[in-house]
């Protein structure tokens, strides 16, 4: 079994030095777009919510991993006034340790979000979060909670979902008057998407289960067409087994085994040794939690009926690298399973999304277990 090395390439110092010229430029463009949103501004969330922004934006509160990456690449953290505990502890966001927590993402402290509003007088605060219909952290909720506290304004914007993720970046940038800013991340994104689907258009489309969360062989969560995994998937020419459209739908591992999928891909949130993104390569305890991941799936009853055992394609997978403005990197990673051979390179992408976030070059980093040959 071998593992792939994270490094990036030697041309890796030419790109963020163009990136970072880019970026500079950007600012001395940003300093003067923003003056040219007007306000009040009215938009249209990712929840279908029209929203009326009376005012500039003063402050920002991230509900989510996602909302702070979002604003963090745009770069607005400086707005950022309040977060999720979970967020600080991000490799992504030490910097942000100090901000005032507002609860978690799953239990929100409303009574500390508007504390934080009245000492800015109550105006122009929003909070951004997941969209998550009839959920109780969801926009509406988190929206009629906001109610008591007057000048804060709650919007739905994923920031994970591929098909949504360019509309929303550009969104968020004209409210932030980061427009510039904003291009130049989807235009980023959209050149290594569209280096997917150029390199896999004429390829096979293998039969693919892809496996999340499970308590049990008779409770497997699963990814159906309207997951965020579901999409990546498609654009990076597999075929899901699971044909619903349904995002996280239910299924038993006798199913899984009727189906016989080609390839078998394992996401998970295991974290690193390190507290780094993926996993590390030096790390025995590291690889140690994947290879019995891994071998929980071969060893299962009717496993080796399964071509994608048969012919040694079950892969676990960083969740990490399927969401956010980074899964441009896990789009390339997810192809490179599909299409062995395939001319990628998301070490490269990548290393292009840490320098859009300011953050240090990583070594000896795996993303994909076992590494694709």
């Amino acid at each position: 079994m071998n593992w792939k090395v994270f490094k990036l390439k030697s041309n890796k110092h030419l790109i963020a030095l163009a990136l970072s010229i880019g970026f500079l430029l950007a600012v001395s463009v940003i300093n003067a777009s923003s003056e040219e949103t007007e306000f009040p501004l009215t938009i249209t969330d990712s929840a279908g919510r029209v929203v009326t922004l009376p005012e500039p934006v003063q402050g920002i509160i991230v509900l989510n991993t996602d909302a702070a990456e979002a604003v963090s690449a745009l770069g607005a953290s400086d707005l950022i006034v309040g977060l999720a505990e979970g967020i600080k502890e991000d490799y992504a966001f030490q910097g942000l340790k100090e901000r005032p927590s507002i609860g978690t993402w799953s239990d929100i402290d409303f009574e500390k979000i508007g504390e934080i509003g009245s000492k800015r007088n109550g105006t122009g605060i929003i909070v951004l979060g997941f969209v998550y219909p009839g959920k109780p952290n969801g926009v509406e909720a988190v929206s009629k909670n906001l109610e008591p506290f007057s000048g804060i304004v709650a919007l739905g914007l994923d920031f994970y979902k591929e098909e949504n993720l360019s509309r929303e970046l550009r969104l968020l940038g004209s409210i932030l008057g980061r427009e510039d800013r904003a291009e130049e991340l989807i235009d980023w994104h959209d050149r290594h998407v569209a280096e997917v689907e150029q390199g896999a258009k004429n390829l096979d489309r293998p039969r693919v289960f892809i496996e999340g969360s499970s308590r049990g062989l008779g409770d497997i969560t699963t990814f159906g067409g309207s997951s965020a995994s579901g999409m990546l998937l498609e654009k990076a020419g597999g075929t899901n087994v699971m044909e619903e459209d349904e995002a996280y739908p239910k299924v038993e591992w006798e199913w899984v085994v009727s189906q016989d999928p080609e390839v078998i891909i394992k996401t998970d949130y295991l974290k690193s040794s390190d507290g780094l993104p993926g996993w590390s390569l030096t790390s025995s305890g590291d690889v140690k939690a994947l290879e019995e991941m891994r071998n929980d799936i071969l060893s299962r009853p009717g496993a080796q009926n399964i071509s994608a055992v048969k012919n040694d394609r079950v892969y676990v997978v960083s969740a990490q690298t399927l969401f956010g403005l980074d899964n441009v990197a896990g789009l390339q990673r997810l192809a490179e399973i599909l299409h062995p051979g395939i001319a990628l390179e998301p070490e490269e992408a990548y290393g292009e999304y840490l320098d859009f976030m300011r953050l240090e070059e990583q070594s000896d980093r795996m993303f994909v277990f076992p590494a694709v040959d």
